[in-house]
């Protein structure tokens, strides 16, 4: 596996930062948080690796070897497809009064996704 950017422990704090913005409300099972947690792997290492071979190793055999081994019961739920959580489906830019509350949620699917955007046009 080649690197094209050396990692330190202020990449594994960016892990632990994305998780820490997380609600009971939005991650309340184990299956909703360890998404979370593949979701900040997959955004803060595996998008710097160089090659789709490393980022497959990763992907397709790393993570749902982990999973398999210490989470079997949720593994199926982390590894669903596809992955989109983010911050921005409680976002209100229409109204300058909105407060951007800048927590995670798992946004679904991109139907979901589409629909949201849909109702702010």
């Amino acid at each position: 596996m080649k690197f094209h950017y050396i990692f330190n422990l202020r990449d594994l704090s960016r892990v632990y930062e994305g998780l820490c913005r997380s609600t009971v409300e939005k991650f309340g099972t184990k299956e909703k948080f360890l998404r979370l947690w593949r979701n900040e792997l997959e955004r803060v290492f595996v998008d710097r690796l160089i090659s789709e071979e490393d980022r497959q190793l990763i992907g397709q055999k790393l993570l749902p070897q982990i999973l398999n081994d210490d989470f079997a019961d949720a593994s199926e739920a982390v590894l669903a497809n596809p992955l989109l959580i983010g911050d921005y489906m409680a976002a209100n830019p229409a109204d300058p009064e909105a407060i951007d509350p800048k927590l995670y949620e798992d946004c679904g699917d991109f139907e979901k996704v589409g629909q949201k955007f849909n109702n702010l046009l």
